[in-house]
């Protein structure tokens, strides 16, 4: 009986080793991949435009931290400022990039000014409907980076190995050749223990995509 059992086993396991493999199951098989419709390979890209910023904070020092009398405050001030990036559309709705902003303003007799490095994600969250929407997306940065507020050149606030957020808005659906381009609208939040500075970015786009 046992070894009528495992000789059935046997035969079923010949069988089916027998049967013809479906093409999906194929090792060898390529996978169907949709063509890419906007974006697609290496991509570099630059924005710019008006920045409403603001910076306050204390000198890097841990004896004048949160002290009162160390504290300065730039208030809102205007300029220009921007970004740039260089890196890869991984698909249509997705690429990811390292890139570089700064920023800088002038207000209560005070000058600030810094810069981060940062690893960027831009996300077409609504290209799948189509029209208009293939070309509205979202940013997401986050890095590293120096800011300082200087009376003079004196700097009286220091934000060194800053943290740098951002998160942003875009457009850009006009297109020559490979280049698209739109407004732009981000948000960059730049602090330390000893710094904290807010910026508003209103500006415009150029950005390169390597295909279609």
């Amino acid at each position: 009986m046992r070894q009528g059992v495992c000789c059935a086993i046997c035969l079923s396991g010949l069988a089916l080793a027998a049967l013809p493999r479906p093409a999906w199951a194929s090792e060898d098989a390529p996978l169907p991949m949709e063509p890419a419709l906007r974006r697609q390979g290496w991509s570099f890209g630059l924005s710019t435009g008006l920045t409403v910023s603001s910076a306050s904070g204390y000198p890097n020092d841990v004896a004048k931290i949160d002290v009162p009398e160390y504290e300065v405050d730039t208030g809102l001030g205007a300029s220009l400022g921007g970004a740039i990036w260089l890196g890869g559309s991984l698909a249509d709705w997705l690429t990811l990039a390292a890139g570089f902003q700064q920023g800088s303003l002038q207000g209560n007799g005070l000058k600030a000014a810094g810069g981060s490095l940062h690893l960027r994600i831009e996300v077409f969250p609504l290209f799948y409907r189509g029209g208009p929407w293939q070309d509205a997306g979202v940013s997401l940065f986050a890095g590293t980076g120096v800011y300082d507020v200087k009376r003079g050149d004196t700097t009286v606030a220091e934000g060194e190995a800053t943290a740098t957020v951002g998160l942003g808005a875009f457009f850009e659906p006009w297109r020559f050749w490979r280049f698209a381009t739109g407004p732009d609208l981000t948000y960059v939040h730049q602090f330390s223990r000893s710094l904290s500075a807010h910026s508003l970015v209103i500006g415009w786009r150029l950005a390169f995509y390597g295909g279609p």
